[in-house]
């Protein structure tokens, strides 16, 4: 894919999209900036800075490394199964988007020893710790398994309330061991609307006729209710929206045609609320090789693609869902708008 003109994401935590959702790309292309990576959320070895690789042992994250004793560790702790190799932790969320002030939706990759080779699965649970490097606040909580369609590429997703903005050290613990951990920048106001925000009201294309509806999507097969109305008209008539930013033809990620299918399956049928289907790109600059951000994108505050939104009737927003999203945890957002 040829270059791409887009805002360019700052070094702290860049490593994050390109290792991240780059590698679950697998060839869709990228923004140039991976000569930006510095040593936040870079890849080490266990006994180095934080950051994310081990060997196969359980990285000592909590206890400042290995120890200084020869005679501590004379056995060495085998890893728990399906994460035995090198592996190093990534956190893909979009640098800027974990926040104070509210619960956050945090994906955390485990990476192998190879391209796409990405750990875990539904039968091998994790909790994920959260530690702040200032001393600012810590907390352990479940991970989800989350997978894409098509494909065994997948991640684990928790939910937690940061304490104070600053550096965090994430880590994954499998069987009471440290897979490894991941250093990320939490910071005070998201870059992106936040639960409880008021949904920017932007002026989004719509479209009507297949052919009007073609010019403006890039869905093989188009929900045409999901181009009736603007962003604007949607979360401004009194009717919970789910807003969904996807690209299924240019996508970065590799995942809006997946993301923009599960928008589809969970919302089928749901009459009380409102769909909107929007491209990040300028559709007639694409083609080219050109993926210009349109306004709606840098009003919502967006540098990576899919992002999906659950917009409650009073125009605020109550679920945001970057990247690898499930169809339960989508469904379980829209419930909680009836609760």
């Amino acid at each position: 894919m040829t270059s791409q003109r887009r805002p360019r994401r700052s070094s702290i935590g860049v490593v994050v999209a390109v290792v991240g959702f780059a590698a679950i790309a697998a060839g869709c292309g990228g923004d140039g900036d991976a000569d930006a990576v510095d040593d936040v959320g870079a890849e080490t070895t266990a006994g180095d800075q934080v950051g994310g690789t081990t060997d196969g042992a359980p990285a000592d994250t909590a206890g400042g490394g290995a120890s200084d004793d020869p005679a501590a560790g004379d056995e060495p702790v085998s890893a728990p199964s399906g994460f035995e190799g090198p592996l190093t932790v990534v956190v893909p969320n979009s640098p800027g988007t974990l926040s104070v002030g509210g619960t956050q939706r945090v994906m955390t990759a485990l990476i192998g020893d190879g391209p796409n080779s990405f750990l875990g699965s539904a039968a091998q649970p994790v909790s994920v710790r959260f530690d702040s490097v200032d001393g600012g606040g810590t907390g352990e909580v479940d991970g989800t398994w989350l997978t894409t369609n098509a494909s065994s590429l997948g991640l684990y997703v928790s939910f937690f309330d940061f304490s104070a903005p600053g550096l965090w050290e994430i880590t994954v613990v499998a069987e009471g061991q440290d897979l490894g951990t991941a250093l990320v920048e939490v910071v005070e106001e998201s870059t992106v609307p936040n639960i409880g925000d008021p949904a920017p009201r932007s002026l989004t294309a719509t479209g009507v006729t297949p052919e009007e509806i073609a010019a403006i999507s890039t869905d093989p097969e188009p929900d045409p209710a999901f181009y009736d109305l603007t962003i604007a008209e949607a979360v401004g008539n009194g009717r919970p929206t789910v807003v969904a930013f996807a690209t299924p033809a240019f996508c970065e990620t590799a995942l809006c045609g997946p993301t923009l299918g599960t928008v589809k399956s969970a919302t089928d049928g749901r009459e009380e609320l409102d769909v909107v289907h929007v491209e990040p790109f300028d559709l007639e600059l694409a083609p080219t090789g050109t993926f210009e951000p349109i306004p709606p994108m840098t009003e919502w505050g967006l540098v990576t693609e899919p992002w999906v939104f659950v917009v409650a009737a009073d125009g605020r927003v109550a679920a945001t869902f970057e990247g690898i999203m499930g169809q339960a945890e989508l469904e379980a957002a829209i419930d909680r708008l009836q609760s």
